[in-house]
């Protein structure tokens, strides 16, 4: 599966609600992830036990990709987020997220999102 088929498998995960099943497949297990300029969360233990945390608070879910595309082992989606928190409301969020892929697993990935 070359980078671009690898992300839309990935994305059509989130989209579908599989954002824990996406992580624990497609994910490197020392993968490295960074959210705007906070610091970077090393380990798919960790991500996973966030997700899984946030998905306890969610009361509605939606995304969708507005556009991605990739170059060598790169890929980049831009994204399109109404969510609703338990104690937090709805939120709406747009965002650039950028993968670095190796041996078919997101080893880095960053999100830029306000």
């Amino acid at each position: 599966m070359n980078t671009l088929e690898l992300d839309n498998k990935l994305n059509a995960m989130i989209i579908a609600g599989k954002s824990v099943e996406a992580l624990r497949t497609m994910y490197a297990e020392d993968v490295v992830a960074q959210e705007n300029e906070d610091p970077e969360r090393v380990g798919r233990d960790a991500w996973v036990q966030a997700r899984e945390q946030m998905e306890s608070k969610t009361k509605k879910f939606s995304a969708r990709v507005l556009a991605n595309a990739a170059s060598g082992d790169t890929s980049f989606s831009e994204w399109v987020y109404d969510i609703e928190l338990e104690g937090m409301g709805a939120m709406h969020i747009a965002q650039v997220a950028v993968r670095r892929w190796k041996d078919g697993k997101v080893a880095r990935e960053r999100f830029y999102h306000k």
